[in-house]
């Protein structure tokens, strides 16, 4: 999983086909086991089979995830720097983004093996700890919460680290401005495959009531996992407003130099030309968010409260 600054189309098999290999050694694994067996014949068995499946589409999901993270952040940063005309420095940034990507594989990895524990002392599942399902449940939920947990930390660090280096290297508002929507689109795609991974969360409720308790955890948590994906689009986003403002200030300014030269010289009709289009600037200005971003935002909101929506749907008319 290692930060790649671009793969090739012959290395495109690649990006799925590895946390497909996951997904499908887990799931022979869990199999194996017996938590992944049919029919299910008690709760115990239903709630190993929900965890089993769950954790296992959801850590080929991150893994997935996370090298399209890497690739959006690639392209970006190229994008960046050839606006910057300072390309030769890509390799520096690709070296920055790396150190950074092992870092946050440690803390993962920390996470990774924290969190299964904290599961089956919270769950009450330390005396089935004998039980072959449920050890392999807890050792595959690793690579779940390590995955969760880098995809995390990845989509806030990339985009922070872009977001400084348009900011802070560009001496052009227009330029400048430019990166900053490259900036903001890659974050907005990362948002929107993150949300969509977390519809698959009601998987782990299949043919089991959910606890008013871990709805409220539910809830509680992807508000917070939703804010703190929104985050770098809402600094992004202001940073773009800034940059919109200042260069608002310089086309008034230059409209009324033009408005002075008109009067002066009494040449009208190629500097009312000049005029109007500064104008139209000045209203492209004022739209931050293009029409396509807004209904990406919008997309954001959805998978969540659809997923529950169909999963209960479902949950009524096939278990009753």
């Amino acid at each position: 999983m290692k930060f790649s600054a671009y793969e090739s189309n012959r290395n495109v098999v690649s990006v799925w086909a590895y946390p497909l290999f996951l997904v499908l050694i887990l799931l022979l694994i869990h199999n194996w086991t017996g938590a992944l067996t049919w029919p299910v014949l008690d709760d115990d068995h239903q709630r190993d089979f929900n965890t089993a499946l769950g954790t296992t589409l959801l850590s080929g999901f991150f893994w997935l995830t996370i090298r399209n993270v890497h690739k959006n952040a690639a392209s970006t940063l190229i994008a960046a720097l050839v606006s910057l005309e300072k390309l030769s420095q890509f390799n520096h940034h690709r070296g920055v983004l790396s150190r950074q990507f092992a870092k946050h594989l440690m803390w993962s990895t920390s996470v990774g093996v924290i969190m299964p524990v904290a599961y089956l002392l919270s769950e009450g599942l330390v005396t089935r700890i004998d039980e072959p399902e449920v050890l392999v449940i807890a050792l595959t939920s690793i690579p779940f919460w390590l995955l969760l947990t880098l995809f995390i930390l990845q989509v806030f660090s990339n985009t922070h680290y872009l977001q400084k280096l348009a900011s802070t290297e560009h001496s052009d508002s227009i330029k400048e401005l430019n990166s900053l929507r490259e900036i903001f689109n890659m974050a907005l795609s990362n948002t929107l495959i993150a949300v969509s991974g977390f519809a698959l969360t009601p998987i782990f409720w299949i043919n089991k009531p959910v606890p008013f308790f871990d709805i409220v955890i539910l809830t509680v948590y992807a508000g917070l996992i939703s804010a703190y994906l929104f985050l770098p689009m809402i600094i992004v986003a202001k940073r773009m407003r800034t940059v919109s403002n200042i260069m608002m200030t310089e086309h008034e300014s230059e409209i009324t130099q033009l408005i002075r030269q008109q009067a002066n010289s009494g040449v009208t009709s190629t500097l009312s030309k000049k005029i109007e289009s500064i104008e139209t600037n000045k209203e492209t200005l004022r739209r931050i968010l293009s029409k396509s971003q807004k209904l990406r935002l919008l997309m954001c909101m959805m998978p969540l409260p659809t997923s529950w929506f169909v999963f209960l749907f479902v949950e009524y008319f096939y278990y009753g």
